[in-house]
Protein backbone atom coordinates (compact mmCIF):
# COMPACT_ATOMS: atom_id res chain seq x y z
CA UNK A 1 0.00 0.00 0.00
CA UNK A 2 1.57 3.77 -0.69
CA UNK A 3 2.17 6.06 1.55
CA UNK A 4 -0.58 8.22 0.45
CA UNK A 5 -3.08 5.54 0.66
CA UNK A 6 -1.60 4.41 4.96
CA UNK A 7 -2.33 8.13 5.52
CA UNK A 8 -5.59 8.61 4.10
CA UNK A 9 -6.95 5.11 5.83
CA UNK A 10 -5.39 6.52 9.40
CA UNK A 11 -7.48 9.62 9.10
CA UNK A 12 -10.62 8.38 7.57
CA UNK A 13 -13.95 7.87 10.41
CA UNK A 14 -16.59 5.32 10.17
CA UNK A 15 -18.81 6.76 8.21
CA UNK A 16 -16.03 7.39 5.39
CA UNK A 17 -14.99 4.03 5.26
CA UNK A 18 -17.98 2.75 4.73
CA UNK A 19 -19.03 5.06 2.49
CA UNK A 20 -15.82 3.96 0.41
CA UNK A 21 -16.51 0.34 0.59
CA UNK A 22 -20.10 0.27 -0.20
CA UNK A 23 -18.97 2.35 -3.57
CA UNK A 24 -16.51 0.27 -4.28
CA UNK A 25 -18.77 -2.72 -3.73
CA UNK A 26 -21.05 -1.03 -6.22
CA UNK A 27 -18.68 -1.44 -8.46
CA UNK A 28 -16.80 1.89 -7.93
CA UNK A 29 -19.47 4.07 -9.11
CA UNK A 30 -23.15 4.65 -8.11
CA UNK A 31 -26.17 6.94 -7.42
CA UNK A 32 -25.67 8.79 -4.23
CA UNK A 33 -28.89 8.41 -2.88
CA UNK A 34 -28.28 4.34 -2.97
CA UNK A 35 -25.35 4.82 -0.63
CA UNK A 36 -27.58 7.14 1.98
CA UNK A 37 -30.13 3.86 1.74
CA UNK A 38 -27.58 1.38 2.38
CA UNK A 39 -26.38 3.31 5.51
CA UNK A 40 -29.41 4.29 6.27
CA UNK A 41 -28.74 8.17 6.76
CA UNK A 42 -30.03 11.32 5.21
CA UNK A 43 -28.06 12.86 2.36
CA UNK A 44 -28.19 16.13 4.57
CA UNK A 45 -26.22 13.91 7.27
CA UNK A 46 -24.29 12.67 4.26
CA UNK A 47 -23.28 14.83 2.55
CA UNK A 48 -20.28 16.85 4.46
CA UNK A 49 -18.29 12.98 4.65
CA UNK A 50 -18.87 13.14 0.80
CA UNK A 51 -17.38 16.40 -0.05
CA UNK A 52 -14.66 15.56 2.46
CA UNK A 53 -13.76 12.49 0.72
CA UNK A 54 -14.37 14.53 -3.00
CA UNK A 55 -12.17 17.60 -1.26
CA UNK A 56 -9.45 14.10 0.00
CA UNK A 57 -9.49 13.28 -4.16
CA UNK A 58 -10.97 10.16 -3.24
CA UNK A 59 -13.93 10.57 -4.97
CA UNK A 60 -15.71 12.63 -7.46
CA UNK A 61 -19.43 13.23 -7.66
CA UNK A 62 -21.41 14.31 -10.92
CA UNK A 63 -25.02 16.23 -10.55
CA UNK A 64 -26.88 13.99 -13.59
CA UNK A 65 -30.37 15.48 -12.08
CA UNK A 66 -31.95 18.35 -13.57
CA UNK A 67 -32.15 21.99 -12.34
CA UNK A 68 -35.15 21.13 -10.53
CA UNK A 69 -34.06 17.84 -9.17
CA UNK A 70 -30.33 17.73 -8.28
CA UNK A 71 -29.14 13.82 -8.27
CA UNK A 72 -25.32 12.89 -7.93
CA UNK A 73 -23.42 10.06 -9.25
CA UNK A 74 -20.47 9.59 -7.32
CA UNK A 75 -17.20 7.62 -8.54
CA UNK A 76 -14.12 6.64 -7.28
CA UNK A 77 -10.61 8.01 -8.07
CA UNK A 78 -7.75 6.06 -8.43
CA UNK A 79 -6.57 6.42 -5.38
CA UNK A 80 -9.84 6.35 -3.65
CA UNK A 81 -11.12 2.58 -5.53
CA UNK A 82 -7.32 2.14 -3.77
CA UNK A 83 -8.11 3.00 -0.27
CA UNK A 84 -11.08 1.25 -0.55
CA UNK A 85 -9.70 -2.16 -1.77
CA UNK A 86 -7.18 -2.27 0.89
CA UNK A 87 -9.94 -0.86 4.00
CA UNK A 88 -11.83 -4.25 2.58
CA UNK A 89 -9.07 -7.04 2.37
CA UNK A 90 -8.33 -5.46 6.11
CA UNK A 91 -11.60 -5.63 7.14
CA UNK A 92 -11.41 -9.53 5.60
CA UNK A 93 -8.34 -10.34 7.03
CA UNK A 94 -9.33 -8.69 10.67
CA UNK A 95 -12.62 -11.17 10.78
CA UNK A 96 -10.45 -13.93 10.09
CA UNK A 97 -8.17 -13.07 12.59
CA UNK A 98 -10.38 -12.21 15.08
CA UNK A 99 -12.35 -15.54 14.31
CA UNK A 100 -9.46 -17.82 14.75
CA UNK A 101 -8.23 -15.95 17.71
CA UNK A 102 -11.41 -16.63 19.67
CA UNK A 103 -11.89 -20.09 18.63
CA UNK A 104 -8.48 -21.07 20.29
CA UNK A 105 -8.91 -19.36 23.46
CA UNK A 106 -8.55 -21.89 25.75
CA UNK A 107 -11.68 -20.74 28.37
CA UNK A 108 -14.16 -21.35 25.88
CA UNK A 109 -13.19 -24.95 26.02
CA UNK A 110 -11.82 -25.31 29.95
CA UNK A 111 -13.31 -27.74 31.99
CA UNK A 112 -13.28 -25.29 35.21
CA UNK A 113 -14.70 -22.17 33.86
CA UNK A 114 -17.37 -22.66 35.99
CA UNK A 115 -15.39 -22.46 38.90
CA UNK A 116 -12.89 -20.21 37.72
CA UNK A 117 -12.29 -17.09 39.54
CA UNK A 118 -14.50 -18.02 42.38
CA UNK A 119 -11.95 -19.28 44.63
CA UNK A 120 -8.05 -18.36 44.74
CA UNK A 121 -6.79 -21.51 43.47
CA UNK A 122 -8.43 -21.55 40.13
CA UNK A 123 -8.20 -18.00 38.50
CA UNK A 124 -7.18 -16.56 34.91
CA UNK A 125 -4.09 -15.49 36.56
CA UNK A 126 -2.62 -18.63 37.61
CA UNK A 127 -4.07 -20.87 34.57
CA UNK A 128 -1.73 -22.71 33.03
CA UNK A 129 -3.83 -23.34 29.92
CA UNK A 130 -4.31 -19.44 29.47
CA UNK A 131 -0.57 -19.00 29.76
CA UNK A 132 0.72 -21.51 27.37
CA UNK A 133 -1.81 -19.76 25.13
CA UNK A 134 -0.84 -16.20 25.70
CA UNK A 135 2.46 -17.29 25.54
CA UNK A 136 1.56 -19.38 21.95
CA UNK A 137 -0.14 -15.91 20.55
CA UNK A 138 2.58 -13.63 21.55
CA UNK A 139 6.21 -15.75 21.06
CA UNK A 140 7.37 -14.95 23.98
CA UNK A 141 7.96 -16.26 27.73
CA UNK A 142 5.32 -17.15 30.07
CA UNK A 143 3.49 -14.42 32.13
CA UNK A 144 5.97 -12.63 34.76
CA UNK A 145 8.41 -13.15 33.50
Amino acid sequence: MSDEASSIIRELNDKETRILTEIYKAGGEVMLKDVWKVMGIKSKAGMPFINKLEKRGLLEKENVGSKKKIMYKVKLTELGMAVAKELIEAGSLMKVLTYDLLTRIPCFYCPYIDVCGATDEITPEKCEFLNKWIHEMSGQGSLGQ
